[in-house]
């Protein structure tokens, strides 16, 4: 088989540790849509080469333990030498929900069969300026995601996008095409799983130079251990990289199937949403976070328990 095919099979174990075999990984590279980027920025769409999700209904969740580790931002880079030591980053904080805030602003991965996503013309109404665009850094190769605000300072998103080593880190709240009427963030540090390419463990949460979510306001989220989602709103706001570059899209499909780490939805998504909040229809409170698809399904890291004490707590550091 081609050794290029072999080469990048072994790279997608690495990060997503399946057992999918090489014939298999070809056929999906082949049949998989991928668009490049209209700007220079590539899109981060590796992760999204997964195996098949068996259905399965949810179960009161036992020992799904996470592995955080968060570094510091130093010129733009992580401080790789330096990891965060704190203990009660995973304490129970005593609640399983946070509530949504609009801040103080006033208004003036796939896609399923047929695209129903929706452009967002007005990005500075809420929930849609909560929702950012990240770019960054691997190397010398520039990239996307989706982010959003989860407190004033502190933005959740996928940890594939800062697990390598991901450097310039930026985050545009409401970015409208060329126009950014919120700013442009920088990452001050980031935390995500040593684990993050196993099962329910790609998650992300960058902290920010400025509390822009005073302004813009941020999401709250929620823990949903034990709940069989099905049949429940799956909405999805981000940056899609087949679209005009920084456009906000939009779609809301339904969950088909939940287990205790994985929620899949038929959303129409593409490689730049990464990231994205997994919201009901109001589009306040998520209880996912979007990280891979094929074009049959796509699917979020789901919040449980454990990851949402992790998030609530490090919006308090």
């Amino acid at each position: 088989m081609d050794s290029v095919i072999i080469s990048r099979w072994l790279n997608v174990r690495r990060y997503l540790a399946t057992s999918m075999t090489p014939e298999q990984y070809k056929i999906m590279t082949l049949t998989t849509r991928k668009t490049p980027l209209v700007s220079s920025l590539a899109v981060a769409v590796a992760i999204s080469l997964a195996t098949a999700i068996t259905s399965a209904t949810a179960a009161p969740t036992t020992g799904l333990d996470i592995r955080p580790v968060g570094y510091n931002i130093v010129d733009g880079h992580q401080d790789l030498d330096n990891p965060i030591t704190n203990t009660d980053i995973t304490a129970d904080t005593g609640t399983t929900i946070t509530e949504a805030s609009n801040g103080s602003y006033r208004t003036p991965r796939k896609v399923i069969d047929d695209d129903d996503r929706q452009q967002v013309e007005e990005t500075r109404t809420s929930p849609y300026r909560r929702v950012g665009q990240l770019t960054f850094q691997t190397g010398t190769d520039s990239y996307i995601c989706t982010g959003w605000l989860i407190s004033p300072d502190t933005v959740a998103t996928a940890g594939h996008c800062l697990a390598d080593n991901s450097s310039n880190i930026t985050f545009s709240p409401g970015r409208n095409g060329s126009v950014n009427p919120f700013g442009t963030q920088n990452a001050t540090q980031v935390w995500y799983d040593q684990d993050f390419g196993q099962e329910g463990r790609d998650w992300g949460a960058i902290k920010l130079d400025k509390p822009v979510g005073d302004n813009v306001g941020w999401f709250g989220i929620t823990s949903t251990d034990g709940e069989d989602l099905i049949g429940d709103d799956a909405r999805i706001i981000g940056y899609p990289g087949d679209k005009p570059s920084g456009t906000l899209w939009q779609h809301t499909g339904e969950v088909t199937a939940s287990d205790a780490r994985r929620v899949t939805y038929n959303t129409d998504t593409f490689g730049g949403q990464s990231g994205s909040a997994v919201t009901d229809d109001t589009g306040d409170i998520a209880y996912g976070i979007h990280v891979a698809g094929t074009p049959e399904k796509n699917w979020a890291t789901r919040i449980t328990g454990e990851l949402f004490n992790t998030l609530v707590n490090i919006t308090r550091q």
